[in-house]
């Protein structure tokens, strides 16, 4: 698999406007290329034996012990680990502390 990660909010009314945010945050090489969606977004790569890279989307909980059942909390995959995963992962929770006591990352 890859690392997971979930964003927990206490504002679900910003989550729109924080996905875009996490999109433009990431930083990445022309061998990338970003796939906006409404409810989240992948950072692809041009491989297709190992296409998505990232994918970040709002999700709905369900016998998560970190969020309540039905609360929306976004979901992060990092496909790529290494420098480039752990870039992407400061990139978006430099977003995330913006909103001090907002979000808070946890692990799966």
């Amino acid at each position: 698999m890859g690392w997971e990660y979930g964003i927990r909010t206490q504002e679900p009314a910003r989550l729109p406007e924080i996905i875009q945010g996490l999109a433009a945050s990431l930083t990445y090489s022309s061998t990338y290329s970003l796939e906006l969606h409404t409810d989240g977004f992948v950072l692809l790569r041009g491989d297709e034996s190992w296409p998505n890279a990232l994918e970040v989307w709002l999700e709905e909980a369900s016998g998560l012990d970190e969020v309540a059942d039905g609360e929306r909390y976004f979901y992060c995959l990092f496909h790529i680990w290494g420098e480039e995963g752990r870039a992407w992962m400061q990139q978006m929770q430099e977003v995330t502390s913006r909103y001090p006591g907002i979000f808070e990352w946890f692990e799966l």
